[in-house]
């Protein structure tokens, strides 16, 4: 650990060399530590940095001990007198909780078991303090423990800023669920010695946001900047069109079906022309690709193409998935990826995350025709749920389960657009799940199937005023 100092600055003198904690690393935090060396490089003024625990440091500067720090919530100088704000906003975080969908459903403090967080996390800090429920919790000194706590069970969620949540292991694990609840933007401070150089940073920081410096820098160190706020109740999108393979009594035709009735319910107070269309699932999804629709039902967290953002929520899982042969010898074989002949599957998914890389593959549009195919000796097996196979065959098909349940999920486009209607669909999916409303539309076998149970009131609670 790097020793510190005591840092005596005479009035009007500009230092030589300012000291700050050293952030846990992240894009975010790359892209602060960045922008702020450069910014006082063009001073003339070195930066050095000390290892600390968060919940230290703020104190820390305040005694003027390091000289102040890199990104705060902008009301910390309320507490801490001694800390001046650059009053610049230098990026947009959430603090989001993070946890296992097929443990808390939708997830919240409610319905989780424990959490922990990081100390001195001033953000995280606040959103605890606004629950209305205790639940045990943890307090880590640093991210490597809250990762650790995570990932052995030792708590069942984590509750951490949305920047850091990225850098968890698990976060792209299908089962991952990101929760976010306030939004907060970070902003530099000084202690109070070193005021003299505050508009002298703020000139240089809204100097570089006009020429495009700061754009570049967040470009470089992969920072997600600013990501767009959720939707405000009344706004209107005009026609929404959301597109959806046949899958019976979830999206039937003419708008028929569980899924279909969710979408209508929630998509109601925004938009007075909804357009719901049932087709093949590879028709379904190809028009969504071509752009024809804003949204598309039945999609994975395990592949989003670039061109879209998956919903933070689920909607329901599905059974498993399964491939079928003709006997086990063949499946054995195409699961060890020696088999010459190709497997088929429905055009819209990518199933080679789960074979090895000699495995070859071939996209169908629908079902029956990769079982036709099957039969006729064309392809040597079939991915599909477990209950696709058709029944026209003398000897039953042989089926093996190649991957658990997952969590389905809508896309949308990767536009400002889809962002906002993203964040609508998930904002009301969890108010009709944790008001009990979802009942109108999901069936008792959906509602456990998709753990939205554990999220909801009793009845006696969600019926309301009779």
């Amino acid at each position: 650990m790097t020793a510190l100092s005591s840092l005596p600055v005479r009035a009007n003198e500009q230092p030589q060399e300012l000291v700050f904690r050293m952030p846990d690393p992240s894009p975010i935090t790359e892209f602060a530590v960045s922008l702020i060396t450069e910014v006082y490089a063009e001073l003339g003024i070195e930066i050095r940095f000390v290892e600390m625990p968060r919940d230290r440091s703020l104190t820390e500067a305040n005694k003027g001990t390091i000289s102040g720090e890199l990104g705060r919530l902008p009301q910390i100088g309320e507490e801490y007198g001694n800390l001046v704000r650059v009053n610049f906003p230098l990026f947009d975080s959430r603090v989001v909780l993070v946890a296992d969908r097929r443990e808390c459903g939708l997830c919240n403090f409610a319905s989780i078991e424990s959490y922990a967080y990081i100390g001195g996390t001033q953000s995280v800090e606040h959103v605890i303090g606004q629950q209305t429920v205790d639940k045990p919790s943890i307090k880590a000194v640093s991210f490597e423990q809250l990762e650790m706590l995570y990932e052995n069970n030792r708590v069942q969620a984590v509750v951490v800023n949305d920047f850091e949540a990225r850098q968890l292991r698990s976060i792209n694990d299908p089962h991952t669920i990101i929760v976010p609840y306030t939004r907060n933007t970070g902003y530099h401070f000084l202690y109070k010695d070193f005021a003299d150089l505050v508009p002298k940073v703020e000139a240089i920081l809204s100097r570089m946001a006009a020429n495009g410096r700061i754009s570049a820098i967040a470009q470089a160190t992969g920072a997600e900047m600013l990501a767009p706020q959720i939707i405000e109740n009344g706004q209107q999108f005009g026609q929404i069109s959301i597109a959806a393979g046949l899958v019976p009594d979830y999206t039937d035709l003419n708008g028929r079906g569980e899924y279909w009735q969710l979408l209508s319910k929630i998509m109601a107070p925004v938009t007075d022309d909804l357009e719901l269309l049932t087709n093949s699932l590879a028709r379904a999804y190809r028009g969504y690709v071509d752009e024809r629709f804003d949204a598309f039902i039945g999609a994975y967290t395990v592949f989003v193409p670039e061109h879209s953002i998956a919903s933070r929520n689920h909607i329901d899982f599905d059974q498993g998935l399964y491939l079928f042969t003709h006997d086990e010898a063949t499946s054995t074989a195409l699961r060890a990826g020696e088999h010459p002949r190709p497997i088929c599957h429905i055009e819209s998914y990518m199933y080679n995350y789960l074979f090895p890389d000699s495995t070859t593959f071939y996209a169908a549009d629908n079902h029956l025709d990769c079982f036709a195919m099957l039969d006729m000796g064309r392809v040597a097996g079939v991915i599909g749920s477990h209950n696709q196979a058709p029944e026209w065959g003398e000897t039953p098909y042989v089926r093996t389960q190649i991957r658990d349940p997952l969590p389905i999920h809508v896309l949308f486009r990767n536009n400002p657009r889809g962002y906002r209607i993203r964040d609508w669909f998930d904002r009301e999916l969890r108010r009709l799940v944790e008001s009990g409303e979802i009942r109108e539309v999901y069936s008792e076998e959906v509602l456990k199937r998709s753990k939205f149970h554990l999220n909801m009131p009793p009845i006696s609670q969600s019926q309301g005023p009779q």
